[in-house]
């Protein structure tokens, strides 16, 4: 992919996130701590599976090689 097309991929990736969070917290409070802690879990269990997908396939790449 071209640097254009990753940056762009990123950046909805971003926007999307902030969306999450802002609908997420602006149902229960408005503060900035509020944000980012709701903005926190959301990129935790986001990243929990990734990264133990990211594991499994690394286990398994080494058992075939």
């Amino acid at each position: 992919m071209k640097k254009v097309e990753v940056i762009l991929s990123v950046l909805l990736i971003i926007i999307g996130l902030i969306c999450l969070t802002m609908s997420g917290t602006m149902m229960i409070q408005q503060d900035f701590t509020a944000i980012f802690k709701t903005f926190v879990t959301i990129c935790a269990w986001m990243g929990v599976p990734i990264i133990l997908a990211g594991i499994v396939y690394l286990i398994i790449v080494k058992k075939r090689g």
